[in-house]
């Protein structure tokens, strides 16, 4: 599953490279936001921050390769304000990701963990559970 999403990361990088100079703007929140929702998506799969690494360098590897100017003088993300922000808003949202960690629980596992810890209320809203007075 996490190479797939690896797959998914180059994907997204390659199209959010030629999708952020769409509509001044729009483009750019749409590249970033699927760079962004990669990376939150592979924080739910992943075990261990090695997975979210690898989704994030698969994001990160192809956006630096088109950075690059070819030896015809074309450059697929400029090194504009425009370019920059794609390039610096995906890495930073990786970044983040990665410094979130792995959601190691599953979700129905916090849901019953959050009701033991909180008590849960009756239909008359006592609470159960709770020993307080």
């Amino acid at each position: 599953m996490l190479l797939a999403l690896a797959g998914i990361a180059v994907v997204t990088a390659v199209a959010g490279a030629f999708v952020h100079r769409w509509s001044a703007g729009i483009g750019l929140f749409l590249a970033i936001g699927a760079a962004v929702g990669v990376c939150v998506l592979s924080r739910r799969v992943a075990r261990s921050r090695l997975g979210i690494g690898v989704v994030g360098l698969s994001w990160l590897v192809p956006v630096l390769i088109l950075a690059q100017q070819r030896p015809a003088g074309d450059v697929v993300i400029a090194s504009d304000a425009t370019g920059l922000v794609f390039l610096f808003g995906g890495a930073i949202g990786v970044a983040v990701t990665l410094g979130m960690g792995a959601n190691r629980a599953p979700v129905a596992e916090m849901e019953t963990r959050g009701k033991a810890e909180h008590g849960s209320r009756s239909s008359n809203g006592v609470i159960k559970g709770d020993d307080s007075p």
